[in-house]
Protein backbone atom coordinates (compact mmCIF):
# COMPACT_ATOMS: atom_id res chain seq x y z
CA UNK A 1 0.00 0.00 0.00
CA UNK A 2 2.53 2.42 0.91
CA UNK A 3 5.07 1.48 -2.41
CA UNK A 4 1.38 2.32 -4.55
CA UNK A 5 1.04 6.04 -2.55
CA UNK A 6 4.62 6.69 -3.56
CA UNK A 7 4.02 5.54 -7.30
CA UNK A 8 0.80 8.11 -7.14
CA UNK A 9 2.80 11.08 -5.51
CA UNK A 10 5.66 10.63 -7.99
CA UNK A 11 3.05 10.71 -11.13
CA UNK A 12 1.63 13.56 -9.65
CA UNK A 13 4.57 15.20 -9.39
CA UNK A 14 5.19 14.56 -13.03
CA UNK A 15 2.10 16.50 -14.10
CA UNK A 16 2.19 19.08 -11.32
CA UNK A 17 5.66 19.62 -13.36
CA UNK A 18 4.06 19.70 -16.57
CA UNK A 19 1.86 21.99 -15.85
CA UNK A 20 4.53 24.23 -14.31
CA UNK A 21 6.39 24.48 -17.60
CA UNK A 22 3.58 24.86 -20.04
CA UNK A 23 2.59 27.79 -17.71
CA UNK A 24 -1.56 26.95 -18.94
CA UNK A 25 -3.09 26.85 -15.66
CA UNK A 26 -4.13 29.77 -13.41
CA UNK A 27 -1.98 28.35 -10.57
CA UNK A 28 0.60 26.98 -12.96
CA UNK A 29 3.04 29.95 -11.45
CA UNK A 30 2.44 28.67 -7.83
CA UNK A 31 3.68 25.41 -8.35
CA UNK A 32 6.85 24.59 -6.93
CA UNK A 33 9.86 22.95 -8.51
CA UNK A 34 9.22 19.35 -8.69
CA UNK A 35 12.99 17.60 -9.53
CA UNK A 36 13.91 17.32 -5.38
CA UNK A 37 10.35 15.76 -4.59
CA UNK A 38 11.00 13.37 -7.77
CA UNK A 39 14.20 12.37 -6.51
CA UNK A 40 13.34 12.22 -2.69
CA UNK A 41 9.29 9.70 -4.09
CA UNK A 42 11.79 7.76 -6.08
CA UNK A 43 14.51 6.97 -3.71
CA UNK A 44 12.02 6.20 -1.44
CA UNK A 45 10.27 4.05 -3.56
CA UNK A 46 13.20 2.18 -4.07
CA UNK A 47 14.09 1.94 -0.69
CA UNK A 48 10.24 -0.03 -0.29
CA UNK A 49 11.38 -2.26 -2.88
CA UNK A 50 14.34 -3.24 -1.52
CA UNK A 51 13.14 -4.12 1.76
CA UNK A 52 10.76 -6.32 0.14
CA UNK A 53 13.64 -8.13 -1.48
CA UNK A 54 15.14 -8.17 2.03
CA UNK A 55 18.48 -6.06 0.96
CA UNK A 56 19.90 -4.99 3.78
CA UNK A 57 23.23 -2.77 4.40
CA UNK A 58 24.98 0.62 3.30
CA UNK A 59 23.29 0.62 0.34
CA UNK A 60 19.85 0.44 1.87
CA UNK A 61 21.09 3.15 4.19
CA UNK A 62 22.76 5.54 1.25
CA UNK A 63 19.37 5.21 -0.16
CA UNK A 64 17.72 6.06 2.83
CA UNK A 65 19.47 8.76 3.04
CA UNK A 66 18.53 10.44 -0.53
CA UNK A 67 15.31 9.88 0.37
CA UNK A 68 15.15 12.38 2.99
CA UNK A 69 17.87 14.32 1.91
CA UNK A 70 15.70 14.78 -1.44
CA UNK A 71 12.08 16.16 0.48
CA UNK A 72 14.47 18.35 2.68
CA UNK A 73 15.84 20.04 -0.20
CA UNK A 74 12.59 20.27 -1.91
CA UNK A 75 11.19 21.61 1.03
CA UNK A 76 14.16 24.23 1.13
CA UNK A 77 13.07 25.10 -2.37
CA UNK A 78 9.49 25.64 -1.80
CA UNK A 79 10.15 27.88 1.22
CA UNK A 80 12.28 29.82 -1.17
CA UNK A 81 9.71 30.11 -3.79
CA UNK A 82 7.23 31.77 -1.51
CA UNK A 83 9.29 33.86 0.00
CA UNK A 84 10.63 35.62 -3.36
CA UNK A 85 6.68 35.13 -4.63
CA UNK A 86 6.42 37.34 -1.30
CA UNK A 87 8.92 39.70 -2.03
CA UNK A 88 7.60 40.23 -6.01
CA UNK A 89 4.28 41.08 -4.06
CA UNK A 90 6.01 43.73 -1.77
CA UNK A 91 7.50 45.81 -4.20
CA UNK A 92 5.99 48.72 -5.62
CA UNK A 93 7.06 47.58 -9.83
CA UNK A 94 5.84 43.45 -8.64
CA UNK A 95 9.34 42.74 -9.82
CA UNK A 96 11.23 39.95 -7.16
CA UNK A 97 14.88 40.07 -6.14
CA UNK A 98 17.28 38.67 -8.97
CA UNK A 99 16.96 34.90 -9.47
CA UNK A 100 20.49 34.18 -8.24
CA UNK A 101 20.04 35.48 -5.12
CA UNK A 102 17.88 32.74 -4.57
CA UNK A 103 19.94 30.67 -6.46
CA UNK A 104 22.78 31.25 -4.19
CA UNK A 105 20.57 30.81 -0.86
CA UNK A 106 19.54 27.74 -2.10
CA UNK A 107 22.93 26.16 -2.83
CA UNK A 108 23.99 27.15 0.72
CA UNK A 109 20.83 25.52 2.02
CA UNK A 110 21.08 22.60 0.02
CA UNK A 111 24.90 21.89 0.99
CA UNK A 112 23.77 22.53 4.85
CA UNK A 113 20.72 20.38 4.05
CA UNK A 114 23.01 17.36 2.32
CA UNK A 115 25.98 17.33 4.83
CA UNK A 116 23.49 17.70 8.06
CA UNK A 117 21.95 14.33 6.92
CA UNK A 118 24.92 12.71 5.99
CA UNK A 119 26.43 13.24 9.34
CA UNK A 120 23.65 12.36 11.54
CA UNK A 121 24.05 8.79 9.01
CA UNK A 122 27.22 8.57 9.99
CA UNK A 123 28.41 8.74 6.40
CA UNK A 124 30.32 12.17 5.84
CA UNK A 125 33.18 10.55 4.61
CA UNK A 126 35.40 10.87 1.54
CA UNK A 127 32.29 9.17 -0.59
CA UNK A 128 29.86 11.49 1.52
CA UNK A 129 32.17 14.96 1.07
CA UNK A 130 31.92 13.95 -3.07
CA UNK A 131 28.46 13.52 -2.73
CA UNK A 132 27.76 16.68 -1.52
CA UNK A 133 30.63 18.30 -4.29
CA UNK A 134 28.52 16.63 -6.66
CA UNK A 135 25.33 17.60 -5.30
CA UNK A 136 26.66 20.88 -5.49
CA UNK A 137 27.45 20.54 -9.38
CA UNK A 138 23.67 18.87 -10.18
CA UNK A 139 22.60 22.31 -8.54
CA UNK A 140 25.01 24.99 -10.16
CA UNK A 141 25.28 23.32 -13.07
CA UNK A 142 28.16 22.11 -15.37
CA UNK A 143 31.34 24.18 -14.53
CA UNK A 144 33.59 25.55 -16.98
CA UNK A 145 36.02 28.83 -17.31
CA UNK A 146 33.43 30.66 -19.83
CA UNK A 147 30.83 29.82 -16.82
CA UNK A 148 32.79 31.07 -14.01
CA UNK A 149 33.34 34.03 -15.11
CA UNK A 150 29.27 34.59 -16.06
CA UNK A 151 28.94 33.60 -12.14
CA UNK A 152 31.76 36.00 -10.96
CA UNK A 153 30.46 38.82 -13.24
CA UNK A 154 26.71 38.20 -11.45
CA UNK A 155 28.20 38.33 -8.42
CA UNK A 156 29.59 41.45 -8.71
CA UNK A 157 26.80 43.07 -10.03
CA UNK A 158 24.64 42.34 -7.51
CA UNK A 159 27.06 42.93 -4.51
CA UNK A 160 27.74 47.09 -6.63
CA UNK A 161 24.34 47.17 -7.32
CA UNK A 162 25.27 47.96 -10.85
CA UNK A 163 21.57 47.13 -12.10
CA UNK A 164 19.10 45.43 -11.04
CA UNK A 165 15.81 43.72 -12.42
CA UNK A 166 13.44 46.40 -13.79
CA UNK A 167 16.29 48.87 -14.77
CA UNK A 168 16.57 50.23 -18.25
CA UNK A 169 19.81 49.96 -19.09
CA UNK A 170 22.50 49.93 -22.31
CA UNK A 171 24.85 46.97 -22.29
CA UNK A 172 26.90 45.56 -24.83
CA UNK A 173 25.42 47.34 -27.47
CA UNK A 174 21.58 46.50 -26.48
CA UNK A 175 19.30 49.25 -24.97
CA UNK A 176 16.30 47.84 -22.64
CA UNK A 177 14.94 46.35 -19.50
CA UNK A 178 16.76 44.09 -17.33
CA UNK A 179 13.92 40.87 -16.79
CA UNK A 180 16.26 38.17 -15.31
CA UNK A 181 19.69 37.94 -14.01
CA UNK A 182 20.91 34.42 -13.79
CA UNK A 183 24.22 32.55 -13.58
CA UNK A 184 25.34 32.56 -16.36
CA UNK A 185 23.51 35.42 -18.44
CA UNK A 186 21.43 38.99 -18.32
CA UNK A 187 17.90 38.61 -19.73
CA UNK A 188 17.45 42.36 -21.50
CA UNK A 189 13.58 43.17 -23.14
CA UNK A 190 14.71 44.99 -25.76
CA UNK A 191 11.27 47.05 -26.36
CA UNK A 192 11.99 48.31 -30.11
CA UNK A 193 11.99 45.02 -31.18
CA UNK A 194 10.01 43.43 -28.85
CA UNK A 195 12.64 40.90 -28.19
CA UNK A 196 14.67 39.48 -25.48
CA UNK A 197 17.98 39.43 -25.59
CA UNK A 198 20.68 37.29 -24.03
CA UNK A 199 23.94 38.85 -22.94
CA UNK A 200 26.67 36.38 -20.99
CA UNK A 201 27.20 37.84 -17.67
CA UNK A 202 31.34 37.96 -18.25
CA UNK A 203 30.53 40.89 -21.38
CA UNK A 204 29.39 43.47 -19.01
CA UNK A 205 32.79 43.39 -17.57
CA UNK A 206 34.70 44.37 -20.74
CA UNK A 207 31.86 46.57 -22.29
CA UNK A 208 30.49 50.04 -20.98
CA UNK A 209 27.18 50.13 -19.17
CA UNK A 210 24.62 52.90 -19.09
CA UNK A 211 21.93 52.68 -16.43
CA UNK A 212 18.95 55.14 -17.21
CA UNK A 213 17.00 53.94 -14.15
CA UNK A 214 19.83 55.48 -11.60
CA UNK A 215 20.04 57.34 -9.92
CA UNK A 216 15.85 57.78 -10.05
CA UNK A 217 13.87 55.32 -11.62
CA UNK A 218 11.21 58.57 -12.25
CA UNK A 219 13.24 60.37 -15.18
CA UNK A 220 14.97 59.51 -17.93
CA UNK A 221 17.51 61.84 -19.88
CA UNK A 222 17.19 61.72 -23.44
CA UNK A 223 19.34 63.62 -25.43
CA UNK A 224 19.19 64.14 -29.30
CA UNK A 225 21.22 66.32 -32.10
CA UNK A 226 19.82 67.97 -34.91
CA UNK A 227 22.09 70.49 -38.01
CA UNK A 228 20.97 73.65 -38.61
CA UNK A 229 21.50 75.57 -41.37
CA UNK A 230 24.48 78.07 -41.07
CA UNK A 231 22.85 80.98 -42.10
CA UNK A 232 20.48 80.58 -38.83
CA UNK A 233 21.76 82.80 -35.42
CA UNK A 234 22.53 80.53 -33.13
CA UNK A 235 20.46 82.44 -30.78
CA UNK A 236 17.35 82.55 -32.93
CA UNK A 237 18.17 78.75 -33.72
CA UNK A 238 18.51 78.43 -29.87
CA UNK A 239 15.14 79.93 -28.92
CA UNK A 240 13.40 77.97 -31.72
CA UNK A 241 14.60 74.86 -30.23
CA UNK A 242 13.87 75.57 -26.71
CA UNK A 243 10.34 76.81 -27.71
CA UNK A 244 9.77 72.75 -29.41
CA UNK A 245 10.97 71.29 -26.00
CA UNK A 246 8.79 73.82 -23.75
CA UNK A 247 5.85 72.81 -25.53
CA UNK A 248 5.79 69.23 -25.76
CA UNK A 249 3.75 67.86 -23.05
CA UNK A 250 5.83 64.49 -22.12
CA UNK A 251 8.61 66.08 -20.93
CA UNK A 252 9.36 67.01 -17.21
CA UNK A 253 10.63 70.08 -15.57
CA UNK A 254 11.35 72.46 -18.15
CA UNK A 255 13.69 74.29 -16.52
CA UNK A 256 16.15 71.65 -16.89
CA UNK A 257 15.73 71.64 -20.88
CA UNK A 258 19.57 72.19 -22.38
CA UNK A 259 20.39 73.49 -25.78
CA UNK A 260 23.51 73.71 -27.12
CA UNK A 261 25.86 74.09 -29.80
CA UNK A 262 28.12 71.12 -30.29
CA UNK A 263 30.36 71.82 -33.76
CA UNK A 264 29.94 73.63 -36.99
CA UNK A 265 31.12 71.83 -40.42
CA UNK A 266 30.45 72.82 -43.62
CA UNK A 267 26.67 71.44 -44.20
CA UNK A 268 25.34 73.32 -41.02
CA UNK A 269 25.53 73.92 -37.31
CA UNK A 270 25.35 70.82 -35.44
CA UNK A 271 23.22 71.40 -31.64
CA UNK A 272 22.12 69.08 -29.07
CA UNK A 273 19.32 69.30 -26.94
CA UNK A 274 19.02 67.73 -23.60
CA UNK A 275 15.35 67.00 -21.47
CA UNK A 276 14.16 64.46 -19.22
CA UNK A 277 11.23 62.15 -19.19
CA UNK A 278 9.32 60.52 -17.03
CA UNK A 279 8.38 57.22 -19.50
CA UNK A 280 11.81 55.30 -20.72
CA UNK A 281 10.02 53.19 -23.05
CA UNK A 282 8.29 56.34 -25.04
CA UNK A 283 11.42 57.93 -25.59
CA UNK A 284 11.59 56.99 -28.77
CA UNK A 285 8.19 58.61 -30.29
CA UNK A 286 8.83 61.21 -27.75
CA UNK A 287 12.44 61.62 -30.62
CA UNK A 288 9.81 61.19 -33.66
CA UNK A 289 7.79 63.72 -32.41
CA UNK A 290 10.58 66.46 -31.57
CA UNK A 291 12.30 66.00 -34.73
CA UNK A 292 8.59 66.68 -36.80
CA UNK A 293 8.34 69.58 -35.00
CA UNK A 294 11.57 71.23 -35.06
CA UNK A 295 11.02 70.50 -38.82
CA UNK A 296 7.78 72.39 -38.89
CA UNK A 297 9.08 75.15 -37.07
CA UNK A 298 12.09 75.82 -39.16
CA UNK A 299 9.97 75.60 -42.27
CA UNK A 300 7.04 78.40 -40.53
CA UNK A 301 10.80 80.45 -40.01
CA UNK A 302 11.73 80.26 -43.78
CA UNK A 303 14.71 77.49 -42.73
CA UNK A 304 15.20 73.97 -44.34
CA UNK A 305 17.04 71.46 -42.53
CA UNK A 306 20.83 71.13 -44.49
CA UNK A 307 21.39 68.13 -46.85
CA UNK A 308 25.28 66.46 -46.88
CA UNK A 309 24.22 65.55 -50.33
CA UNK A 310 25.55 66.75 -53.35
CA UNK A 311 22.68 68.58 -55.35
CA UNK A 312 23.13 68.99 -58.86
CA UNK A 313 21.06 71.75 -59.92
CA UNK A 314 21.78 74.76 -60.25
CA UNK A 315 20.24 78.12 -58.01
CA UNK A 316 18.63 79.17 -60.83
CA UNK A 317 16.58 75.86 -61.35
CA UNK A 318 16.08 75.44 -57.30
CA UNK A 319 14.60 78.50 -57.24
CA UNK A 320 12.15 77.87 -60.17
CA UNK A 321 11.36 74.42 -58.25
CA UNK A 322 9.96 75.91 -55.11
CA UNK A 323 8.40 78.76 -57.36
CA UNK A 324 6.59 76.24 -59.12
CA UNK A 325 5.83 74.34 -55.56
CA UNK A 326 3.96 78.06 -53.85
CA UNK A 327 2.73 78.92 -57.13
CA UNK A 328 0.82 75.20 -57.15
CA UNK A 329 -0.13 75.88 -53.52
CA UNK A 330 -1.47 79.71 -53.75
CA UNK A 331 -3.70 78.49 -56.74
CA UNK A 332 -5.03 75.62 -54.58
CA UNK A 333 -5.58 78.50 -51.69
CA UNK A 334 -7.46 80.74 -53.94
CA UNK A 335 -9.56 78.22 -55.18
CA UNK A 336 -10.09 77.19 -51.86
CA UNK A 337 -10.59 80.78 -50.28
CA UNK A 338 -13.29 81.38 -53.50
CA UNK A 339 -15.56 78.78 -52.98
CA UNK A 340 -16.01 79.51 -48.98
CA UNK A 341 -19.33 81.71 -48.22
CA UNK A 342 -17.35 83.76 -45.84
CA UNK A 343 -15.06 85.51 -48.49
CA UNK A 344 -17.78 85.50 -51.03
CA UNK A 345 -18.38 89.75 -50.80
CA UNK A 346 -14.25 89.72 -51.56
CA UNK A 347 -13.44 89.99 -55.54
CA UNK A 348 -11.02 87.74 -56.88
CA UNK A 349 -7.86 90.71 -56.48
CA UNK A 350 -8.71 90.95 -53.06
CA UNK A 351 -8.37 86.82 -52.28
CA UNK A 352 -5.43 87.00 -54.20
CA UNK A 353 -4.23 90.00 -52.05
CA UNK A 354 -4.47 87.66 -49.21
CA UNK A 355 -3.14 84.78 -50.97
CA UNK A 356 0.03 86.97 -51.48
CA UNK A 357 0.05 89.07 -48.82
CA UNK A 358 -0.04 86.81 -46.02
CA UNK A 359 1.90 83.02 -45.18
CA UNK A 360 1.15 79.54 -45.81
CA UNK A 361 2.13 77.43 -42.81
CA UNK A 362 2.56 74.06 -41.85
CA UNK A 363 2.42 72.19 -38.52
CA UNK A 364 3.39 69.30 -36.84
CA UNK A 365 1.01 66.74 -35.36
CA UNK A 366 0.38 67.54 -31.40
CA UNK A 367 1.25 71.31 -32.32
CA UNK A 368 -0.39 73.70 -31.20
CA UNK A 369 -1.61 76.51 -33.82
CA UNK A 370 -3.45 79.13 -31.30
CA UNK A 371 -3.79 78.83 -27.55
CA UNK A 372 -6.88 79.84 -25.50
CA UNK A 373 -6.61 83.22 -23.99
CA UNK A 374 -4.47 85.04 -26.60
CA UNK A 375 -5.39 88.32 -27.94
CA UNK A 376 -6.51 88.98 -31.84
CA UNK A 377 -4.39 87.32 -33.91
CA UNK A 378 -4.64 85.64 -37.64
CA UNK A 379 -7.70 83.75 -38.95
CA UNK A 380 -6.62 80.55 -40.61
CA UNK A 381 -8.17 78.40 -43.38
CA UNK A 382 -7.57 74.92 -43.65
CA UNK A 383 -6.29 73.78 -46.19
CA UNK A 384 -4.64 70.14 -45.26
CA UNK A 385 -5.02 67.67 -42.29
CA UNK A 386 -7.30 68.14 -39.71
CA UNK A 387 -7.06 70.10 -36.23
CA UNK A 388 -8.52 69.87 -32.91
CA UNK A 389 -10.70 72.24 -31.02
CA UNK A 390 -9.97 72.08 -27.47
CA UNK A 391 -11.67 73.76 -24.44
CA UNK A 392 -10.90 73.40 -20.38
CA UNK A 393 -11.83 70.16 -18.85
CA UNK A 394 -14.13 71.00 -16.21
CA UNK A 395 -13.40 67.75 -14.28
CA UNK A 396 -9.52 67.76 -14.15
CA UNK A 397 -7.86 71.11 -13.64
CA UNK A 398 -5.39 72.16 -15.95
CA UNK A 399 -6.56 69.31 -18.39
CA UNK A 400 -8.36 70.26 -21.58
CA UNK A 401 -10.89 68.28 -23.63
CA UNK A 402 -11.46 67.83 -27.41
CA UNK A 403 -15.31 69.29 -28.78
CA UNK A 404 -14.82 68.82 -32.08
CA UNK A 405 -12.61 68.63 -35.40
CA UNK A 406 -11.81 70.47 -38.13
CA UNK A 407 -11.35 69.24 -41.58
CA UNK A 408 -10.09 71.13 -44.78
CA UNK A 409 -11.92 74.19 -45.63
CA UNK A 410 -12.62 75.31 -42.22
CA UNK A 411 -11.83 78.45 -40.87
CA UNK A 412 -10.83 79.41 -37.46
CA UNK A 413 -9.61 82.46 -35.11
CA UNK A 414 -12.40 84.55 -37.38
CA UNK A 415 -13.93 86.24 -34.32
CA UNK A 416 -11.45 86.70 -32.23
CA UNK A 417 -8.93 88.03 -35.62
CA UNK A 418 -11.91 90.30 -36.56
CA UNK A 419 -12.97 91.82 -32.93
CA UNK A 420 -9.30 91.18 -31.19
CA UNK A 421 -11.35 89.36 -28.55
CA UNK A 422 -9.23 86.59 -26.34
CA UNK A 423 -9.48 83.29 -28.41
CA UNK A 424 -11.82 80.94 -26.40
CA UNK A 425 -10.77 78.10 -27.46
CA UNK A 426 -6.93 76.14 -28.36
CA UNK A 427 -7.07 74.66 -32.03
CA UNK A 428 -4.09 71.49 -31.78
CA UNK A 429 -3.14 69.96 -35.01
CA UNK A 430 -3.76 66.39 -35.09
CA UNK A 431 -2.10 65.47 -38.38
CA UNK A 432 0.28 66.98 -40.74
CA UNK A 433 -1.78 70.33 -41.15
CA UNK A 434 -0.87 73.15 -43.97
CA UNK A 435 -3.39 76.45 -43.40
CA UNK A 436 -3.36 79.74 -45.38
CA UNK A 437 -3.36 82.60 -42.69
CA UNK A 438 -5.03 85.97 -42.80
CA UNK A 439 -3.62 88.51 -40.78
CA UNK A 440 -5.48 90.94 -39.07
CA UNK A 441 -3.27 93.44 -41.49
CA UNK A 442 -4.87 92.26 -44.22
CA UNK A 443 -7.98 92.18 -42.83
CA UNK A 444 -8.02 95.98 -41.91
CA UNK A 445 -7.02 96.66 -45.31
CA UNK A 446 -9.84 94.88 -47.21
CA UNK A 447 -12.49 95.97 -44.27
CA UNK A 448 -11.69 99.59 -43.79
CA UNK A 449 -12.27 100.62 -47.83
CA UNK A 450 -14.90 97.90 -48.24
CA UNK A 451 -18.04 98.40 -45.49
CA UNK A 452 -20.22 96.20 -47.64
CA UNK A 453 -17.87 93.49 -47.50
CA UNK A 454 -17.40 93.63 -43.57
CA UNK A 455 -21.72 93.51 -43.47
CA UNK A 456 -21.40 90.13 -45.23
CA UNK A 457 -19.10 89.05 -43.51
CA UNK A 458 -20.80 89.91 -39.70
CA UNK A 459 -24.13 88.13 -41.90
CA UNK A 460 -22.20 84.93 -42.88
CA UNK A 461 -20.99 84.65 -39.47
CA UNK A 462 -24.24 85.61 -37.54
CA UNK A 463 -25.51 82.74 -39.59
CA UNK A 464 -23.11 80.28 -38.86
CA UNK A 465 -23.36 81.20 -34.90
CA UNK A 466 -27.34 80.40 -35.62
CA UNK A 467 -26.53 77.29 -37.30
CA UNK A 468 -24.40 76.21 -34.34
CA UNK A 469 -26.85 77.05 -31.38
CA UNK A 470 -30.81 77.73 -31.40
CA UNK A 471 -30.96 81.29 -32.08
CA UNK A 472 -34.27 83.29 -32.68
CA UNK A 473 -34.71 85.86 -35.28
CA UNK A 474 -33.83 88.67 -32.80
CA UNK A 475 -30.76 86.93 -31.57
CA UNK A 476 -29.60 86.20 -35.13
CA UNK A 477 -29.78 89.90 -35.29
CA UNK A 478 -28.92 91.09 -32.28
CA UNK A 479 -25.82 89.33 -32.67
CA UNK A 480 -25.11 90.47 -36.21
CA UNK A 481 -25.21 94.21 -34.76
CA UNK A 482 -23.37 93.76 -32.33
CA UNK A 483 -20.13 91.69 -34.43
CA UNK A 484 -20.73 94.24 -36.83
CA UNK A 485 -20.10 97.24 -33.92
CA UNK A 486 -17.05 95.10 -32.40
CA UNK A 487 -15.33 94.67 -36.26
CA UNK A 488 -15.85 98.55 -36.75
CA UNK A 489 -14.15 99.30 -33.43
CA UNK A 490 -11.58 97.09 -33.61
CA UNK A 491 -10.51 98.60 -36.94
CA UNK A 492 -10.71 102.09 -35.81
CA UNK A 493 -8.12 101.05 -33.29
CA UNK A 494 -5.83 99.83 -35.64
CA UNK A 495 -6.51 103.14 -37.87
CA UNK A 496 -5.71 105.00 -34.88
CA UNK A 497 -2.79 103.33 -33.94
Amino acid sequence: MTSFLLFALLLLTLVLGRWRQLGTRWFSRLIPGMTFFRVALSAALISRILIGFGVQGDFLNWITALAKMGLHVALVELLLDLTWAALAQLDSRGVAPPRILKDLAFAAAALVVIGTELNSQGLLTTLGSAAILGGLAFIVGPGSATQIGNISAALAVQVEKQFSVGDWVEMAGVVGRVDNISWNSTYVFDDATSAYVVIPNSLIDRDKLINYSRPLSTEYRIELEVSLPLDMPPETAKSLLMDVLNSHPEIIDYSRNTIFLRSINDSGILYALRFFIAKFPRRNPIRTEIFSRIWYSLERAGYTIPLSIIDLRTSDSIRKDHALRLQNEEIRSFKLLRSIELFSSLSDNEIWDIINKDRLIGFGSGEMVVEKGEVGGSMYVILEGKCSVLIDNPSEEGGMVEITQLNPGTIFGEISALTNDPRTASVKAVSHLRLQEISQQQIEDLFLNNHEAMAEFARVMSAREEARSTFTPQQKESFEENLLQRMVKTFNLFQSS
